[in-house]
């Protein structure tokens, strides 16, 4: 919670003062509810942290996006995916039991796994 008051509106925008004589100019809008401008005077409270090494008065720097991580996608064993398209999608596999019954379902797994076994 940081308390704020409001100083002055002026075409729309809201200048307000923290405590420790910080201020934000926050623009306002007409469908702005209060709950959106305390979260407006929230995010330009004032804040405290400490500086990094590389952080020092004076220093210039470039800025720039920050690069995105990169995921690296799970790799699957390739009887794993055969397996998979062997079986076919969810809807096939109902198919299969629905009109063959769950012993030939049973069967057709265990063909499948002995075409393709575990490496």
């Amino acid at each position: 919670m940081s308390n704020y008051t409001i100083e002055k509106i002026e075409n729309g925008i809201a200048t307000i003062r923290y405590p420790d004589q910080s201020w934000a100019e926050v623009v306002l809008t007409a469908d702005m509810t209060e709950a959106d401008l305390d979260q407006q005077a929230w995010n330009f409270r004032p804040k405290t942290g400490e500086a990094p090494a590389f952080v020092s008065v004076g220093a210039t720097r470039t800025a720039a996006e920050k690069p995105q991580e990169t995921v690296e996608e799970p790799v699957v064993p390739e009887w794993l995916q055969n397996r998979e398209d062997a079986y076919g999608n969810v809807s096939a596999q109902i198919e299969y039991i629905t009109e063959n019954g769950l012993e030939a379902w049973q069967a057709h797994v265990a063909e499948i796994k002995a075409q393709y076994p575990k490496e």
